[in-house]
């Protein structure tokens, strides 16, 4: 599982015309197995990120998906969660008339406010269980989270979880599964075995990402409004404490 992104697209309009009227995404699977890519697009107004665009693209060995978007703001976001390596994304700018505008660098890019730990959450939005071989993904329009079979790639279903679902993280050990809710600024925690919501913790002001040490069962939540970190008993599902960016980083 890979997490690719454009980084902040400055769009902004020269003689009222912007340099990209859409994204076109180019997506190619290489691999050997069927892949799925979840796509998240997010535009940026003041100092506000705002999500417009969730999709998910499955595609054969070999196969190609060619996708475009609206891009006419004056800056703008693109994040791919692909299920293998092998996938491989391009992105480009077009303008009014469909000619290619500007080209946008697609960069792979890692996750981990705490380094690196065995079993710590994936990707932004989305993560794999060991214990169950399945990929977990946060979709937050529908308030739900999507189960996948990770060898299969075939859909298991969903579960209901908090307003506006951001980050997923899993404990490989006691295989409980941990969404953040950006939109109720709680966690919901998800059996892994059931796949039944069997907790929900309240935590800081629009929580981000999971970060699980399964050696401590301790879950650390990043609250982007509260600026702060939000720290759970997996044991006990409380909040044992919560901490200042600056300590954590220590």
């Amino acid at each position: 599982m890979s997490l690719l992104i454009t980084g902040l697209i400055r769009n902004t309009e020269v003689l009222g015309v912007r340099p990209s009227s859409t994204l076109f995404v180019r997506i190619a699977n290489d691999d050997m197995v069927s892949s799925f890519v979840q796509i998240r697009g997010f535009y940026l107004t003041g100092t506000t990120n705002t999500e417009y665009v969730f999709d998910v693209v499955t595609l054969a060995p070999g196969g190609v998906s060619n996708n475009s978007y609206y891009a006419q703001f004056d800056a703008f976001e693109f994040k791919f969660i692909t299920s293998s390596d092998a996938v491989e994304i391009s992105a480009w700018g077009r303008d009014d008339s469909g000619a290619l505008s500007v080209v946008y660098q697609v960069h792979p890019v890692e996750l981990n406010l705490f380094g690196s730990m065995e079993g710590v959450a994936g990707a932004d939005g989305s993560t794999i269980s060991s214990a169950v071989k399945r990929i977990y993904i946060a979709n937050s329009r529908s308030n739900n989270v999507s189960i996948i079979d990770a060898e299969s790639k075939v859909p298991i279903g969903t579960v209901k979880v908090g307003s506006r679902p951001f980050g997923v993280g899993v404990n490989p050990i006691t295989n409980r599964v941990y969404v953040t809710n950006q939109g109720s600024d709680n966690v919901s925690v998800i059996d892994g075995f059931s796949n039944v919501v069997i907790a929900t913790i309240k935590v800081g002001l629009s929580p981000e990402s999971v970060d699980v040490d399964p050696k401590t069962n301790k879950i650390y939540i990043t609250n982007a409004i509260s600026n702060n970190i939000s720290v759970i008993n997996g044991s006990t599902n409380t909040v044992i404490a919560t901490l200042t960016k600056e300590v954590a980083n220590e």
